[in-house]
């Protein structure tokens, strides 16, 4: 009976080993490491921007570009979120980029103009930037900046999110902006985030080849 007690708790921590190992594949990968960039942008730097998903990939990527470049970061959210049902979010938020809407922001802790070089991020929606990224660019003057878009698409590309933004920024110097394939619907519900389908080093890569007078 002893043994046969012993068999029986070896298969549990068997079991329970093997749908840990099962989790985690269906839950994304470990997080990706960032590759360090030996030189700094020259100037004051934010990373502004709205990430909605479970997964925050739009967040995940402004992180990186936040270790690469030595620079603030600082989430934008509005202060009524959308709702947590897909269709119920694509419905709002078809109506409001077809409106212009822009939805009241929370407080933000940061002020972009105590900066020099914003980058900011969104993540694509029908075609463009979200919503609350209008709001932003509202409510602070970027004139004179500089500005580098970023986003994140669900297979679809950036579509005219750069190209609108840059119409919305007529007074700023906008660089080449990074679009970033993130998760789809389905892939979002298994958990799987950013790190599952880009890399850290295509970060680097694009961050290097941009003029931020590098020293």
């Amino acid at each position: 009976m002893r043994r046969k007690k012993m068999a029986i708790g070896i298969a549990v921590v068997v079991l329970l080993v093997v749908c840990g190992v099962f989790y985690a594949c269906c839950h994304g990968h470990a997080p990706a490491s960032v590759p360090e960039v030996a030189k700094r942008p020259k100037g004051r730097v934010l990373i502004v921007c709205y990430s909605q998903s479970n997964t925050k990939s739009t967040l995940t990527m402004g992180k990186w570009i936040q270790q690469m470049t030595g620079g603030d970061l600082m989430e934008i959210e509005p202060v009524t979120p959308y709702p947590d049902g897909y269709a119920a979010t694509v419905k709002q938020a078809y109506g409001e980029i077809k409106e212009k809407y822009k939805p009241a922001l929370k407080p933000l802790d940061k002020t972009a103009n105590d900066y020099d070089i914003i980058f900011l991020g969104t993540p694509v929606w029908f075609g463009t930037f979200a919503p609350p990224i209008r709001t932003f660019l509202a409510e602070n003057n970027l004139a004179g900046k500089t500005v580098v878009p970023f986003c994140t698409h669900g297979g679809g590309g950036a579509s005219s999110t750069f190209t609108d933004l840059a119409a919305e920024l007529p007074d700023s110097t906008l660089l080449e902006g990074l679009p970033l394939r993130g998760p789809n619907v389905v892939q979002r519900k298994m958990g799987k985030g950013l790190e599952a389908l880009s890399y850290p080093e295509d970060v680097r890569n694009w961050l290097l080849k941009l003029d931020l007078g590098w020293e």
